[in-house]
């Protein structure tokens, strides 16, 4: 294989290194203040929107609940996915990871440290919203947060695979905001984010589901509630137990994304410049 592509995702960590890169991360984060926006204000400005909602109802709930618990889901697209395809477009064209990777830092330590901010900004921002929705918007408080807790995990390492793919195809740091744009609309639009994916019709349905944000969307959705919210679901009320055994079509489908991450990441990730 092209040494200028990763090698191994999958291999023994330092703790101290990826803290050095997470360190790095939050540094350079903090001072590109495009980027910080999107990590931040996108989500704040979809949080606002919230109390637009309320009062109107949509798949059996009030809409700002609805759509709120779907937001805690497509946060993650703001805070992983962009942000990851942003940061490591960047540092491949000024060299950057091809100096870390020349260094003492393993593959996956230079990826583990970048998703270490992503992952902890995401859940953050989360968490944020979790407090508006049960305060300010009058919404229940989790009933099962360690089922969401484990679908959020598990969403943001799909989605930083994705991003590692995705960044290897990306000509150059400008055209970041691009290439991210149809993940960006599909996951809004075909999700289940703002309208319940019962509204398609089967096949549709059946594809909609399928999208690496759709079952994230389910399984927090049906950890809030406490009630079955997966595709298909009868939105009944449901204990800590069945809510996991219902979960677990949408996280054989984040198994499916994952494989499918792993093998992009691994064909179209670059560490030097494309045109190298």
């Amino acid at each position: 294989m092209n040494s200028s592509r990763l090698k191994d995702l999958v291999q023994p960590m330092s703790l101290s290194h990826v803290l050095a890169v997470a360190r790095l991360d939050l540094t350079l984060l903090l001072r590109n203040r495009s980027v910080l926006f999107s990590v931040v204000g996108m989500p704040l400005l979809f949080g606002g929107m919230l109390f637009g909602f309320r009062g109107q109802e949509t798949g059996g709930l009030d809409m700002a609940l609805f759509a709120g618990t779907g937001y805690l889901a497509f946060f993650l697209v703001f805070a992983v996915f962009m942000n990851l395809v942003s940061v490591f477009t960047a540092r491949r064209e000024d060299l950057t990871l091809k100096r870390l990777r020349s260094g003492s830092l393993s593959d996956s330590e230079v990826f583990g440290g970048s998703l270490v901010v992503s992952g902890a900004i995401y859940l953050i921002q989360a968490l944020l919203l979790v407090v508006v929705l049960g305060t300010a918007l009058g919404g229940p408080w989790p009933a099962n947060p360690l089922l969401m807790l484990a679908g959020m995990l598990a969403g943001v390492v799909v989605f930083a695979l994705l991003a590692f793919a995705i960044s290897g195809l990306t000509p150059n740091a400008d055209m970041a905001q691009l290439t991210v744009v149809p993940v960006m609309f599909a996951s809004m639009a075909g999700s289940g984010v703002m309208f319940p994916l019962e509204f398609l019709p089967g096949a549709a349905r059946e594809a909609a589901g399928m999208l690496p944000l759709s079952p994230l969307v389910d399984i927090v959705r049906t950890g809030y509630f406490g009630q079955d919210h997966t595709v298909g679901g009868t939105q009944s009320d449901i204990g800590f137990v069945e809510a996991w055994i219902r979960c677990l079509k949408p996280f054989a489908v984040f198994a499916l994304w994952t494989v499918v991450g792993l093998w992009s990441a691994r064909r179209w990730f670059r560490w030097e410049p494309r045109h190298a």
